[in-house]
């Protein structure tokens, strides 16, 4: 019976080792997961939302609210990139036909040039939006940013003028 009774014990101590064992387990895996949630978070639906000089002269909040506004709209996007791609798989089909179809092919790129036109004005859409949000004094400094950033562009395209690329 003793025997019996301390193999009980000794099973019950492992299962008990076990069962801690595995909570910390779980428990690590849990906080590893916020802890590198918060280093590395995921990527947004839609991503940096890119309107050249514009989007740099914009502070780190403004592009933030600006990202967050194109993200309400990420069925448009969605929808965008799924047409591009059944444009693309169709453009790639009537490219390696033989004889292609010139029309075939203008009327895919008429659509694709049409997607980009409505990027575009989503996009500027979104600027007026955030500009119209913006305190004078923020847009005062929006323009200086813009303004430097012009000057910044000129300078070098002046000095690629004056060293044009080697062959």
């Amino acid at each position: 019976m003793a025997g019996s009774e301390n193999s009980k014990c000794r099973g019950l101590r492992w299962a008990l080792i076990g069962s801690v064992t595995l909570n910390l387990l779980v428990a690590g895996v849990i906080v590893g997961g916020f802890v590198a949630h918060d280093r590395h978070p995921p990527r947004p639906v839609v991503g940096d939302v890119s309107l050249g000089a514009f989007t740099e002269a914009l502070s780190p909040e403004d592009r933030d609210a600006l990202r967050r506004a194109a993200q309400e709209r990420v069925g448009d996007f969605r929808d965008m990139r799924q047409a591009a791609r059944t444009d693309m798989t169709a453009l790639i089909a009537a490219l390696q036909a033989d004889p292609w179809n010139r029309a075939e092919v203008e009327q895919i790129l008429a659509r694709h040039k049409a997607r980009t036109i409505d990027r575009v004005d989503i996009g500027e859409a979104l600027i007026f939006e955030r500009l119209e949000e913006m305190t004078p004094e923020e847009r005062r400094a929006f323009a200086e940013r813009l303004l430097k950033g012009a000057q910044r562009f000129d300078k070098r395209l002046d000095r690629d003028d004056n060293h044009p690329p080697r062959p």
